[in-house]
């Protein structure tokens, strides 16, 4: 197993970022690597299951996950069918407070049938990066 966290900080409130990351469907809207589109509800509610089709370029894949806690700020979703090259994927979403600017922290915990630090570095950073972007673009606009 490999875990890695992400710190993303912005220029708004914690409810306003809070609020942008209560339902999967956001993410079918911002993120443009790797493609993604949600299948029913997409709500970050504890038991909710989230089904994503996820993809790039024409081969699309299913992910399917829980969301097997949530509280104040934070959720956490655990991969429950997942596309290749993943074996185990959770990911622990919280949103703080720091000299009154929102940060998004993002706990990976993941195993994959390839090496897993190729996988951090080709694959996940990349995506975390593009969803940082998409975020500020959304709270800019």
């Amino acid at each position: 197993m490999r875990r890695f966290d992400v710190e993303t900080t912005y220029d708004t409130s914690v409810e306003t970022l809070w609020g942008l990351l209560q339902d999967a469907s956001l993410l079918t809207k911002l993120t443009r690597f790797p493609k993604v589109e949600l299948i029913g509800d997409g709500a970050s509610v504890e038991g909710n299951k989230v089904k994503l089709l996820v993809g790039v370029g024409p081969v699309q894949l299913p992910w399917d996950s829980r969301i097997a806690i949530s509280g104040k700020h934070a959720f956490a979703d655990q991969g429950i069918k997942l596309p290749f090259p993943f074996r185990r994927f959770t990911h622990v979403h919280r949103v703080e407070e720091r000299s009154g600017r929102a940060v998004m922290i993002d706990e990976v915990t993941f195993d994959s049938y390839v090496p897993n630090i190729l996988v951090e570095y080709f694959v996940l950073r990349p995506m975390f990066q593009e969803r940082g972007r998409a975020f500020r673009e959304t709270l800019n606009s």
